[in-house]
């Protein structure tokens, strides 16, 4: 997806500006299709680890809630996966939003160099 519109995007680049220029006016977008891209595959790598984590702390209690044969031991196996599962989730999601920010933060530092550039001419 994102290798068709920078290609369109270089196509009409190309027409309205002439090599050097093109260049130039290019770099800003290029790094934040690269950011873009970078920021997609982080989280695209956090969400898989946690599906695969969640899949296999499931089975895990499936196993040991099999085991049990008291209802307070079935509660209470139950009560401190639930707790590790949500303490899982909110870490999780740290560090989407860790991600997240940070790509903000290198995004806006290339707006802002583009806008002060683009003042100044």
């Amino acid at each position: 997806m994102y290798a068709k519109i920078f290609e369109d995007m270089q196509a009409n680049m190309k027409q309205a500006f002439d090599a050097k220029s093109y260049d130039v006016a290019i770099k800003p977008m290029t790094d934040l299709f690269e950011i873009n891209k970078a920021t997609v595959e982080a989280l695209a790598e956090q969400q898989a680890a946690l599906a695969k984590e969640l899949v296999q702390g499931a089975m895990e209690q499936a196993k040991v809630l099999s085991g049990e044969k008291d209802m307070a031991a079935v509660i209470e196996s139950q009560k401190s996966y639930l707790q590790g599962l949500q303490a899982r989730l909110i870490d999780a999601a740290k560090a989407s939003q860790e991600t997240l920010a940070k790509s903000r933060e290198e995004a806006t530092v290339i707006v802002k160099g583009t806008i002060e550039t683009v003042t100044k001419h």
